[in-house]
Protein backbone atom coordinates (compact mmCIF):
# COMPACT_ATOMS: atom_id res chain seq x y z
CA UNK A 1 0.00 0.00 0.00
CA UNK A 2 1.55 3.64 -1.05
CA UNK A 3 0.16 6.06 1.32
CA UNK A 4 0.07 9.46 -0.49
CA UNK A 5 -2.22 12.58 0.99
CA UNK A 6 -3.72 14.49 -2.05
CA UNK A 7 -5.10 18.27 -1.04
CA UNK A 8 -7.63 19.88 -3.52
CA UNK A 9 -7.68 23.47 -2.55
CA UNK A 10 -10.99 24.95 -3.67
CA UNK A 11 -12.91 28.37 -3.55
CA UNK A 12 -15.34 27.18 -1.34
CA UNK A 13 -13.61 24.06 0.65
CA UNK A 14 -10.20 22.28 0.95
CA UNK A 15 -10.37 18.82 0.93
CA UNK A 16 -8.42 16.32 2.05
CA UNK A 17 -7.91 12.47 1.92
CA UNK A 18 -5.38 9.89 2.44
CA UNK A 19 -5.12 7.82 -1.32
CA UNK A 20 -3.33 4.52 -1.93
CA UNK A 21 -2.34 5.67 -5.46
CA UNK A 22 -1.52 2.10 -6.60
CA UNK A 23 -5.55 1.52 -7.22
CA UNK A 24 -6.78 5.41 -6.15
CA UNK A 25 -8.78 3.95 -3.23
CA UNK A 26 -9.80 6.49 -0.23
CA UNK A 27 -8.53 5.61 3.14
CA UNK A 28 -9.21 8.65 4.89
CA UNK A 29 -10.38 11.83 4.20
CA UNK A 30 -11.13 15.35 5.82
CA UNK A 31 -12.95 18.58 4.12
CA UNK A 32 -13.09 22.28 5.86
CA UNK A 33 -13.69 25.76 4.75
CA UNK A 34 -11.08 27.54 2.62
CA UNK A 35 -12.32 30.66 3.41
CA UNK A 36 -9.62 32.54 1.31
CA UNK A 37 -10.74 36.15 2.83
CA UNK A 38 -8.89 35.14 5.85
CA UNK A 39 -5.81 35.92 3.45
CA UNK A 40 -3.21 32.96 1.17
CA UNK A 41 -1.10 32.54 4.37
CA UNK A 42 -3.95 31.39 6.61
CA UNK A 43 -5.29 29.27 3.60
CA UNK A 44 -1.66 27.52 4.04
CA UNK A 45 -1.38 27.13 7.38
CA UNK A 46 -4.93 24.80 7.30
CA UNK A 47 -3.63 23.06 4.26
CA UNK A 48 -0.23 22.25 6.23
CA UNK A 49 -2.43 21.49 9.56
CA UNK A 50 -4.77 19.52 7.53
CA UNK A 51 -1.86 17.14 5.81
CA UNK A 52 -0.19 16.77 9.29
CA UNK A 53 -3.80 15.25 10.54
CA UNK A 54 -3.89 12.80 8.09
CA UNK A 55 -0.25 11.95 7.95
CA UNK A 56 2.03 10.17 7.95
CA UNK A 57 2.44 9.73 4.21
CA UNK A 58 5.25 9.41 1.56
CA UNK A 59 4.26 12.29 -0.21
CA UNK A 60 1.69 14.66 -0.87
CA UNK A 61 -0.08 16.80 -3.60
CA UNK A 62 -1.37 20.19 -3.53
CA UNK A 63 -3.80 20.81 -6.29
CA UNK A 64 -4.94 24.61 -6.66
CA UNK A 65 -7.80 26.03 -9.00
CA UNK A 66 -4.95 27.98 -10.26
CA UNK A 67 -1.71 28.65 -13.28
CA UNK A 68 0.84 26.57 -11.92
CA UNK A 69 4.17 26.32 -14.25
CA UNK A 70 6.44 23.54 -14.63
CA UNK A 71 8.39 23.57 -11.49
CA UNK A 72 5.32 23.54 -9.21
CA UNK A 73 4.65 27.98 -8.73
CA UNK A 74 1.58 29.04 -8.80
CA UNK A 75 0.77 32.07 -11.00
CA UNK A 76 -2.31 33.23 -10.84
CA UNK A 77 -4.35 34.81 -7.51
CA UNK A 78 -8.14 33.75 -8.79
CA UNK A 79 -8.95 31.93 -5.23
CA UNK A 80 -5.71 32.28 -3.40
CA UNK A 81 -2.83 34.44 -3.77
CA UNK A 82 0.22 32.11 -3.34
CA UNK A 83 2.53 33.56 -6.59
CA UNK A 84 5.72 34.01 -5.03
CA UNK A 85 5.29 31.66 -1.90
CA UNK A 86 7.13 28.12 -1.50
CA UNK A 87 3.55 25.95 -1.05
CA UNK A 88 5.31 22.41 -1.54
CA UNK A 89 7.92 23.81 0.69
CA UNK A 90 5.36 24.69 3.60
CA UNK A 91 4.66 21.29 4.09
CA UNK A 92 8.60 20.34 4.52
CA UNK A 93 7.78 19.26 8.28
CA UNK A 94 4.97 16.75 6.42
CA UNK A 95 6.13 15.36 4.19
CA UNK A 96 7.74 16.01 0.24
CA UNK A 97 5.59 18.35 -1.71
CA UNK A 98 4.49 18.86 -5.03
CA UNK A 99 1.73 21.70 -6.30
CA UNK A 100 -0.18 21.03 -9.62
CA UNK A 101 -2.90 22.87 -11.17
CA UNK A 102 -6.36 20.64 -9.99
CA UNK A 103 -7.75 20.28 -13.71
CA UNK A 104 -4.60 18.66 -14.45
CA UNK A 105 -4.91 16.26 -11.27
CA UNK A 106 -8.61 15.52 -12.01
CA UNK A 107 -7.24 14.54 -15.54
CA UNK A 108 -4.45 12.80 -14.34
CA UNK A 109 -6.85 10.87 -11.54
CA UNK A 110 -9.79 10.07 -14.06
CA UNK A 111 -7.01 8.79 -17.05
CA UNK A 112 -5.72 6.55 -14.09
CA UNK A 113 -8.59 5.42 -12.30
CA UNK A 114 -11.51 6.91 -14.25
CA UNK A 115 -13.66 7.29 -17.18
CA UNK A 116 -10.44 7.62 -18.95
CA UNK A 117 -9.00 4.60 -18.60
CA UNK A 118 -8.15 2.57 -21.73
CA UNK A 119 -8.04 5.74 -23.50
CA UNK A 120 -5.06 7.72 -24.38
CA UNK A 121 -5.86 10.60 -25.96
CA UNK A 122 -8.84 13.11 -24.21
CA UNK A 123 -9.75 16.00 -22.79
CA UNK A 124 -11.10 16.52 -19.35
CA UNK A 125 -13.15 19.75 -18.65
CA UNK A 126 -14.60 20.99 -15.51
CA UNK A 127 -17.02 22.97 -15.05
CA UNK A 128 -18.36 24.70 -12.00
CA UNK A 129 -17.52 27.66 -10.32
CA UNK A 130 -15.01 28.29 -12.68
CA UNK A 131 -14.05 26.43 -15.53
CA UNK A 132 -11.12 24.84 -17.07
CA UNK A 133 -9.43 21.91 -19.00
CA UNK A 134 -6.69 19.75 -19.90
CA UNK A 135 -6.07 17.50 -22.89
CA UNK A 136 -4.18 14.14 -22.11
CA UNK A 137 -1.99 12.65 -24.44
CA UNK A 138 -0.47 9.20 -24.49
CA UNK A 139 -2.05 8.98 -21.06
CA UNK A 140 0.10 12.40 -20.12
CA UNK A 141 -1.78 15.50 -19.00
CA UNK A 142 -0.29 18.26 -21.63
CA UNK A 143 1.25 21.33 -18.82
CA UNK A 144 2.15 23.63 -21.83
CA UNK A 145 4.64 26.01 -22.50
CA UNK A 146 3.97 28.14 -18.96
CA UNK A 147 1.83 26.04 -17.34
CA UNK A 148 -1.53 27.71 -18.85
CA UNK A 149 -2.98 25.15 -21.20
CA UNK A 150 -6.25 25.06 -19.18
CA UNK A 151 -8.14 28.21 -20.12
CA UNK A 152 -11.13 27.11 -21.70
CA UNK A 153 -11.70 30.23 -23.93
CA UNK A 154 -11.69 32.49 -20.39
CA UNK A 155 -12.98 34.70 -18.97
CA UNK A 156 -15.58 35.14 -21.44
CA UNK A 157 -17.30 31.81 -21.15
CA UNK A 158 -16.84 31.74 -17.44
CA UNK A 159 -18.69 35.20 -17.74
CA UNK A 160 -21.29 33.15 -19.90
CA UNK A 161 -21.34 29.18 -18.33
CA UNK A 162 -20.11 28.94 -14.95
CA UNK A 163 -21.75 28.59 -11.30
CA UNK A 164 -20.88 31.98 -10.68
CA UNK A 165 -22.15 33.48 -14.36
CA UNK A 166 -25.76 31.54 -13.33
CA UNK A 167 -25.35 33.14 -10.17
CA UNK A 168 -24.82 36.41 -11.48
CA UNK A 169 -28.23 36.06 -13.25
CA UNK A 170 -26.96 34.74 -16.75
CA UNK A 171 -29.20 32.10 -18.86
CA UNK A 172 -28.45 28.67 -18.76
CA UNK A 173 -29.69 28.52 -22.18
CA UNK A 174 -27.05 31.12 -23.50
CA UNK A 175 -24.48 29.77 -21.10
CA UNK A 176 -25.14 26.27 -22.37
CA UNK A 177 -24.38 27.62 -26.11
CA UNK A 178 -21.32 29.82 -25.21
CA UNK A 179 -19.69 26.56 -23.94
CA UNK A 180 -20.43 24.34 -26.05
CA UNK A 181 -19.08 26.62 -28.90
CA UNK A 182 -15.51 27.06 -26.78
CA UNK A 183 -15.92 22.97 -26.71
CA UNK A 184 -16.02 22.40 -30.21
CA UNK A 185 -13.41 24.57 -30.97
CA UNK A 186 -11.11 22.82 -28.74
CA UNK A 187 -12.25 19.24 -29.99
CA UNK A 188 -11.73 20.77 -33.90
CA UNK A 189 -8.04 21.82 -33.37
CA UNK A 190 -7.55 18.33 -30.91
CA UNK A 191 -9.45 15.76 -32.42
CA UNK A 192 -9.65 13.81 -29.05
CA UNK A 193 -10.67 10.30 -28.94
CA UNK A 194 -12.77 11.09 -25.48
CA UNK A 195 -14.61 14.20 -23.44
CA UNK A 196 -14.30 13.71 -19.76
CA UNK A 197 -16.67 15.99 -17.94
CA UNK A 198 -16.10 17.04 -14.20
CA UNK A 199 -17.10 19.51 -11.98
CA UNK A 200 -20.46 20.50 -9.72
CA UNK A 201 -21.80 21.64 -13.15
CA UNK A 202 -20.25 19.42 -15.65
CA UNK A 203 -21.52 16.49 -13.11
CA UNK A 204 -25.26 18.11 -13.66
CA UNK A 205 -26.84 15.96 -16.27
CA UNK A 206 -29.24 18.40 -17.62
CA UNK A 207 -26.57 21.40 -17.81
CA UNK A 208 -24.20 18.38 -19.41
CA UNK A 209 -26.88 17.46 -22.28
CA UNK A 210 -27.17 20.91 -23.38
CA UNK A 211 -23.51 22.29 -23.47
CA UNK A 212 -22.59 18.70 -25.44
CA UNK A 213 -25.35 18.91 -28.00
CA UNK A 214 -24.29 22.54 -28.60
CA UNK A 215 -20.78 21.36 -29.01
CA UNK A 216 -21.62 18.93 -31.60
CA UNK A 217 -23.97 21.04 -33.79
CA UNK A 218 -20.40 23.58 -33.89
CA UNK A 219 -17.80 20.47 -34.66
CA UNK A 220 -16.71 20.78 -37.97
CA UNK A 221 -15.67 17.18 -39.09
CA UNK A 222 -18.88 15.37 -39.13
CA UNK A 223 -16.69 12.00 -38.34
CA UNK A 224 -16.01 13.67 -34.70
CA UNK A 225 -19.63 14.69 -34.17
CA UNK A 226 -20.31 11.51 -32.47
CA UNK A 227 -16.95 12.16 -30.27
CA UNK A 228 -17.46 10.01 -27.26
CA UNK A 229 -18.62 12.19 -23.70
CA UNK A 230 -18.35 10.73 -20.53
CA UNK A 231 -19.16 12.20 -16.84
CA UNK A 232 -16.14 11.71 -15.02
CA UNK A 233 -16.46 9.40 -12.97
CA UNK A 234 -14.67 9.64 -9.87
CA UNK A 235 -17.09 13.29 -9.50
CA UNK A 236 -15.85 15.09 -6.77
CA UNK A 237 -12.72 12.85 -5.60
CA UNK A 238 -10.99 13.28 -8.53
CA UNK A 239 -9.11 16.31 -7.48
CA UNK A 240 -7.99 14.41 -3.78
CA UNK A 241 -6.53 11.63 -5.67
CA UNK A 242 -5.13 13.52 -8.38
CA UNK A 243 -3.19 15.48 -6.30
CA UNK A 244 -1.71 12.65 -4.99
CA UNK A 245 -0.57 10.75 -8.29
CA UNK A 246 0.77 14.12 -9.27
CA UNK A 247 2.67 13.99 -5.79
CA UNK A 248 4.21 11.04 -7.31
CA UNK A 249 3.56 11.70 -11.18
CA UNK A 250 7.11 12.17 -13.51
CA UNK A 251 5.62 14.97 -15.17
CA UNK A 252 3.28 16.54 -17.30
CA UNK A 253 4.62 17.59 -20.82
Amino acid sequence: MTRTIGIDVGGTKIAGAVVDVADGSILAARRIATDAARGPAAVLADCVSLADELGPAAAIGIAVCELVDASGAVRSAETVDWRGVDVAGAFASVAPARVESDVRAAALAEGRFGAGRGCEDFIYVSVGTGISHCLVVDGRPRLGAHGSAVVTGAPPVEQWSSGLAFAQGRSVEDGATVLGVALAALVNALDPGLLIVGGGLGLDDAYRERFVAAMRAAVYDPAVRGLPVRAAALGADAGVVGAALAAGHAGAE
